[in-house]
C-alpha cells in the first residue's frame, strides 16, 4: 500500500516509485533468482494525493529439497529432522532523489516458509525481529514541494561609441559567488535574466528568481553577487559592474508594488506562502588584496541594478567598418568559476608576442585594438595554484571581422585545473583487502572507488566539514564518494561524459585510469604506441605518456586493451610506479606476522609486492631506487 500526502502548495504530480529487496544472508548477498525465486518489477504508480494498492507475485521453484537453493534448513524442535525451509529478504522504497519527494523509511522482511510434510508454500509479512505478521506492507510518501519567486529590477543603457547604430541584441545577467557554496552550480537552473536592446537608449529589465522553496531559500538566504554575462558580440563592450544581493529577513509582505521581494499580486499569493527574505541590492566597488579580489559593498542600497553597453562600431561612406577588431576570451577553473590573474597572448605568424591580456574578476579577457592578421591564442601563465592550459586557438582577423575554423569567432573558454601533487613521502596504505582476507586481484574498481583512493593520497587533503559539489547529473549529494568526487573534478584530475555523468559505479578502464595517472603531471608526449591504440583514440597522449614513463604496460601480443576493465592487481602496480613505492621485500619476510596479508596473493603472483606496498603503511628510508622499512603501521 502507498500513501500519497501533500504537504507544499503544489498538488503531487503522477509519478512511479520503486521497491528494493535486500539478501538478508551474512556473507555474500545475491538475487532473489540465486533462491530460485522470480519476481516482477516491483513498481508503483500514484497519480496525486491518496492510496493506491498493488500486489506483487513472487513465482517459486517447486521443489522438495529448497537446500539446492541455498534455503535454510529449520527442524522440528528438539529434533535434527528437517520440516521447513525458509528464507527472508528486507523490503524497502528505493529513494530516487525525485525533487518534492520525501521517501519513506519504512522496511518489512519477507519471509519464505516451505512446509515439507504439507507441501505448502507461505509468504510472512513482518518487521525484521518480530513474528507479528501484516497483511500487507505500507510505505508513505510526503510531497512537499512549493514554489518560491523574486523579482529584480535592472536597467540595460546602450551608448553608441561609434558612428553606426546598433541593431536587435540579447543581454543576460548571472549570479556567481553564491554565500551557500553548493548551491553554486544549481543557481542557473533557478534565475533568468535578459533583456533585448534595438538602438541606443534605456531598457528595462527583470532577474526573476523562482523554483522549489527549499532551492530557492538556500539560493537567497546567504546572498549572491550579479554580473553581466559577456557573449562576446562584435563591437560591443561589456560593463564590469557587480552588485551585491543581500536577504532581509522579513515576514508576509503585502505591499504589491514593493519591486525586491517575492511578491505577485495578493490575488494570486495564497495566505500560508510567506516570504522568509526581502531581497536588498547594493552597488559594489572592485577592490584587490594579497589574497585576491573582493567587492566592496555601498553603504545604501539601490532600487534597481544599472549595466551600461556601448557599441564602438563605426561606419563610413563606402559602408566599411572599423580596421580593428576586439577579441573576447573567457576563463575559469574545472568548476565553472571565473578566475583573474590569468596571462594570455595572440602570438602573430612570425611567433612574436603581439598582444598580451589578463583576464579580470569575471574571468573575461579582451584583446583590443587587433590589427588584421593571423594569430595563435594562447595561455601564457595561470592564476597561483593552477596549472596553466595547453589548449591554442588559430584565429584570424580581417578589419573588424575574427574569424576560427572559417567560421564567425565565439569567445573561447580556457579551463584551469588547480595544481593537485601527489603525496609521495608519507607511505601510508592506499588499497587494502576485504573482511575476508583477500585482495581481489582480479576484481575491478569502479570510477568512485578510484576517484577516492586517489584523492587520499593528495599531499593537500580534503577538508573533512568541507562540501565539494561536483557539475555532473548523476552524483547525488547522498552518494557516499560525492565529495571525493567534487574535490578531484575541481584539480581536472576525473572528468566525466559528454552527457554531463560521471558513472560512479562503472568500472574504471584501462585507458581512464592512465589519462588519471598522466594528469598529475606536465603532459609531454610519449614515445611508446600500442597496436590497438591508434593516434585517433581518445586517451592515446595518456596512454604513451605513461608507458614512456614507465607507469603502465601491455600485453605481450602488442596490445593495451584500453577498453578493459582494469584490475586491482593492475591498480597496486601502476600507483606505486606512480608514487615511486617499491616493497622492502627483506623485511615483509622477516615481519610477515605483523603485516597484512591476503589468501589469493601470495609471493608467487605477480602483483604480490605491489599488493604489500599498497596494503601496508610504513616509515622507511631511499637507497637509490629502493626502500628499506623501519616500521608499519595500520
Amino acid at each position: 500500500m502507498k500513501h500519497v500526502q501533500q504537504t507544499g502548495t503544489e498538488t503531487p504530480p503522477a509519478e512511479t516509485f520503486e521497491f528494493e529487496v535486500e539478501d538478508t544472508a551474512r556473507d555474500e548477498k545475491h538475487p532473489l533468482s540465486y533462491y530460485g525465486i522470480g519476481v516482477e518489477k516491483l513498481k508503483l504508480s500514484t497519480t496525486g494525493a491518496g492510496d493506491v494498492e498493488k500486489t506483487f507475485s513472487f513465482k517459486v521453484s517447486w521443489t522438495n529439497d529448497y537446500t539446492a537453493y541455498h534455503w535454510d534448513a529449520v527442524p522440528k524442535s528438539g529434533t535434527d529432522t528437517v520440516a521447513w525451509y525458509s528464507k527472508t529478504f528486507l523490503l524497502r522504497e528505493k529513494n530516487d532523489g525525485k525533487p518534492g519527494w520525501n521517501y519513506s523509511n519504512e522496511e518489512y522482511a519477507l519471509t519464505f516458509w516451505y512446509d515439507i510434510e504439507y507441501g505448502s508454500m507461505d509468504l510472512n509479512i513482518h518487521v525484521p525481529g518480530n513474528d507479528v505478521y501484516y497483511r500487507k506492507a505500507e510505505f508513505t510518501n510526503t510531497y512537499t514541494y512549493s514554489e518560491t519567486r523574486y523579482e529584480l529590477p535592472f536597467t540595460k543603457t546602450v551608448k553608441l561609441g561609434g558612428s553606426a547604430a546598433p541593431g536587435r541584441e540579447t543581454f543576460e545577467l548571472e549570479i556567481f559567488d553564491v554565500g551557500v557554496g553548493s548551491m553554486e552550480e544549481h543557481a542557473k537552473e533557478l534565475y533568468t535574466a535578459a533583456v533585448t536592446t534595438n538602438g541606443a537608449g534605456d531598457y528595462d529589465g527583470k532577474l526573476v528568481i523562482s523554483g522549489p522553496a527549499d532551492q530557492v531559500r538556500d539560493l537567497v538566504c546567504e546572498g549572491f553577487y550579479v554580473r553581466e554575462k559577456n557573449a562576446g558580440g562584435a563591437n560591443w563592450t561589456y560593463d564590469d559592474a557587480v552588485w551585491h544581493i543581500l536577504p532581509e529577513r522579513t515576514g508576509y509582505i503585502v505591499d504589491v508594488d514593493a519591486p525586491l521581494v517575492n511578491n505577485p499580486p495578493a490575488d494570486t499569493q495564497p495566505e500560508t506562502d510567506a516570504n522568509e527574505y526581502r531581497l536588498v541590492i547594493h552597488a559594489t566597488k572592485r577592490e584587490e588584496s594579497e589574497n585576491g579580489v573582493y567587492y566592496v559593498d555601498s553603504e545604501a542600497p539601490a532600487d534597481k541594478m544599472t549595466f551600461i553597453n556601448t557599441y564602438t562600431r563605426s561606419s563610413g561612406g563606402g559602408g566599411g567598418g572599423s580596421s580593428s577588431a576586439s577579441i573576447t576570451v573567457n576563463k575559469t577553473d574545472a568548476l565553472g568559476k571565473p578566475l583573474a590573474g590569468a596571462s594570455f597572448v595572440l602570438k602573430d605568424s612570425r611567433g612574436r608576442e603581439a598582444y598580451q591580456a589578463t583576464s579580470n574578476a569575471s574571468g573575461i579577457v579582451r584583446f583590443t585594438k587587433v590589427d588584421s592578421g593571423t594569430y595563435t591564442l594562447l595561455e601564457k601563465a595561470a592564476p597561483e595554484g593552477y596549472v596553466t592550459s595547453d589548449k591554442t586557438y588559430e584565429l584570424t582577423v580581417s578589419g573588424s571581422r575574427v574569424t576560427m575554423d572559417g567560421k564567425t569567432y565565439s569567445p573561447v573558454t580556457f579551463v584551469n585545473r588547480r595544481a593537485a601533487e601527489l603525496n609521495r613521502r608519507d607511505h601510508y596504505a592506499f588499497l587494502v583487502g576485504y573482511a575476508d582476507g583477500t585482495f581481489g586481484p582480479e576484481r575491478n574498481m569502479t570510477r568512485a572507488e578510484v576517484t577516492t583512493m586517489f584523492a587520499r593520497l593528495l599531499t593537500e587533503q580534503i577538508e573533512a566539514d568541507k562540501t565539494y559539489s561536483s557539475t555532473f547529473n548523476d552524483v547525488a549529494k547522498d552518494c557516499w564518494a560525492a565529495n571525493y568526487i567534487g574535490y578531484m573534478q575541481q584539480f581536472g584530475i576525473v572528468t566525466g561524459y559528454e552527457d554531463g555523468s560521471f558513472r560512479p559505479d562503472a568500472p574504471v578502464t584501462r585507458a581512464e585510469f592512465a589519462a588519471i595517472a598522466s594528469r598529475f603531471e606536465k603532459l609531454t608526449q610519449g614515445s611508446a604506441s600500442f597496436t590497438d591504440v591508434p593516434d585517433t583514440h581518445w586517451a592515446v597522449k595518456y596512454i604513451n605518456f605513461a608507458a614512456t614513463r614507465g607507469w603502465v604496460t601491455g600485453y605481450e601480443d602488442g596490445t593495451f586493451k584500453p577498453e578493459h576493465s582494469i584490475t586491482r592487481a593492475e591498480v597496486a602496480a601502476v600507483t606505486c610506479r606512480l608514487l615511486e613505492r617499491s616493497a622492502d621485500q627483506t623485511y615483509i619476510r622477516s615481519h610477515i606476522g605483523e603485516l597484512r596479508t591476503f589468501a589469493d596473493v601470495t609471493e608467487s603472483h605477480w602483483a604480490y609486492w605491489y599488493a604489500m606496498e599498497a596494503a601496508n603503511g610504513h616509515d622507511y628510508t631511499k637507497s637509490g631506487g629502493s626502500e628499506n622499512w623501519s616500521r608499519t603501521h595500520r
